[in-house]
């Protein structure tokens, strides 16, 4: 009897061990399931996701071209593709089929499959603003321009598609893929109109192989068109990093020797120091200061100017002598409010280079101060400094804080999420002095050196420079950076345009008649009815 208590007792508990054991593995295998689950789910991005720029009217810069891209998971899929990849990227394709069973493949022409997405290509061959704009690395991280200045917000805000599926041990899908798209659909928004951003394109195509043009908004310091020559493709820059012209380099931000497109400001300078502006003064073609001699261009004689001839006629004695002869005027503090050898900061981190401007005391040298009058020596501005400087006289004496980004924008609503443009200004000069100053501008492109200058329509004032560089080209020839500064339309100024070319010879020949085709543009696009 007791043997028998004990055989159903011990039946009972290997039943009980057995039925223990069976719910335990039970457990094990449903925890391996949801663990091998996890472990087989992939993901696959179609897109990098990464915000478009846009310009004013948030028309896009970035991502203007569509491309087609295709989802491939099968090898029926690899071979029925092959024709619909393009050439260049054949080669790519075989290498990355071999080591993967899902790829992602841009396409040369649709298919008839649900595995094709339409995406923004980040950069076109002919894209706007390139140098403003920038480019970034392969791993779609900014590297220069705008997109490494807010390359945190680009990356976090664009629209990314991503495909999600499960596949098995041997790396095969099972079940059905899924696509997400994800993103805040924010854009940021320059102050670039691309209006007048492609027709500077246009124009410095025809007429600056390597140089630069800016256009900004005379009341607000907007910067509305910036361009630099020559240009690159963004989707191969390596291909442009050994190119002597430098391509990759935004000239607008660069400094270069101003010349007599500096002049102006001098007078402006005089007036408000008291000199008479129709006092006449004798130019003999040259003059002399501590032992040295300097000359007008081409060593040619003025005879008796005023100070509105003299800047007509570009004369350089007459600013040589007006300040260093008669009197020594604090061109220090004058640089110092027009930010001369200092960053002009554009945007959040994006600034000019600094140029250069002789100190205080290097200006007590009677020589430095002679080539400073004329644009020359240890002298050295950006573009947008000219720019800026140039505004102040079609500002009534107000300089306005040149700036390039207007905001972050909701890309469905067109509603501002974030304000960045915000206005800047200071008097610098009276409104006196600037107006006078700005008749005499007129007079150059009217009656002086710069007719070539002359808008078809409307009127317009600026100043030539022809800068010497002290380089030489490889016959010997000496290399000048060619300028045109100046506003338009003379009544009311809207816009204030500089045109830069290196290597650009006399600046009456080349950046007036390239500022004439901007006039005229603008003209018919901001001004023409019909």
């Amino acid at each position: 009897m007791t043997e028998k208590r004990l055989l159903v007792l011990y039946c009972g508990i290997f039943a009980f061990a057995v039925l223990v054991e069976a719910k335990i593995t039970q457990l094990m295998c449903s925890g391996y399931d949801i663990l091998a689950e996890k472990q087989t789910v992939r993901t696959v991005d179609i897109s990098a996701g990464r915000a478009d720029i846009t310009d004013c009217n948030l028309n896009k810069i970035t991502g203007t071209e569509d491309v087609l891209k295709a989802f491939i998971t099968d090898e029926t899929q690899l071979q029925n593709i092959y024709s619909n990849i393009r050439e260049e990227d054949r080669e790519k394709f075989y290498q990355r089929i071999q080591q993967e069973k899902q790829i992602v493949v841009d396409l040369a022409t649709p298919l008839q499959t649900d595995a094709i997405y339409t995406i923004s290509k980040r950069y076109s061959p002919v894209n706007i603003a390139q140098h403003l704009i920038g480019y970034t690395d392969l791993d779609g991280n900014g590297l220069t321009g705008i997109e490494r200045v807010y390359d945190d917000f680009l990356k976090s805000n664009g629209e990314k598609i991503s495909v999600h599926f499960n596949v098995n041990g041997n790396g095969d899908i099972y079940g059905n893929a899924y696509s997400s798209i994800s993103g805040s659909g924010r854009v940021l928004a320059l102050t670039i109109d691309n209006s007048l951003q492609r027709m500077r394109e246009s124009v410095a195509k025809e007429y600056i192989p390597n140089g630069s043009i800016v256009i900004m908004e005379s009341k607000t310091g907007k910067i509305k068109a910036m361009a630099s020559t020559p240009v690159y493709d963004a989707n191969n820059v390596a291909d442009y990093l050994d190119n002597k012209n430098s391509p990759l380099v935004n000239k607008a931000l660069q400094s270069f020797e101003p010349g007599s497109v500096i002049k102006p400001l001098w007078a402006a300078l005089m007036l408000e120091n008291g000199i008479n502006p129709e006092e006449e003064y004798y130019c003999n073609g040259y003059t002399t200061v501590n032992g040295h001699t300097y000359h007008c261009a081409n060593n040619r004689v003025h005879g008796p100017v005023t100070m509105e001839s003299a800047l007509v006629v570009s004369c350089n004695c007459y600013f040589i002598d007006r300040y260093v002869k008669e009197k020594e005027l604090l061109f220090r503090q004058t640089a110092n409010q027009l930010y001369f050898g200092e960053n002009i900061k554009l945007c959040n981190d994006f600034y000019t280079s600094k140029g250069d401007f002789p100190s205080a005391q290097r200006l007590e040298n009677k020589g430095v101060l002679s080539t400073v009058s004329f644009g020359q020596g240890d002298f050295r501005l950006t573009p947008v400094h000219i720019t800026a400087y140039m505004n102040v006289f079609a500002n009534k004496g107000i300089y306005v804080n040149p700036q390039i980004v207007e905001g972050i924008f909701d890309r469905t609503s067109h509603t501002q999420t974030e304000k960045i443009y915000s206005f800047s200004a200071k008097r610098v000069f009276s409104t006196e002095t600037s107006e006078t100053v700005k008749e005499m501008l007129v007079s150059v492109v009217e009656d002086g050196a710069a007719r070539r200058a002359h808008p078809t329509f409307l009127s317009a004032g600026g100043k030539t420079g022809t800068a010497q560089t002290g380089k030489t080209k490889e016959n010997g020839e000496e290399i000048f950076t060619a300028w045109f500064c100046g506003f338009y339309p003379r009544d009311n100024p809207q816009y204030t345009i500089c045109v830069s070319m290196y290597d650009g010879g006399e600046s009456t020949y080349s950046a007036a008649p390239a500022f004439k085709r901007i006039c005229d543009s603008i003209y018919y696009l901001k001004y023409c009815d019909t």
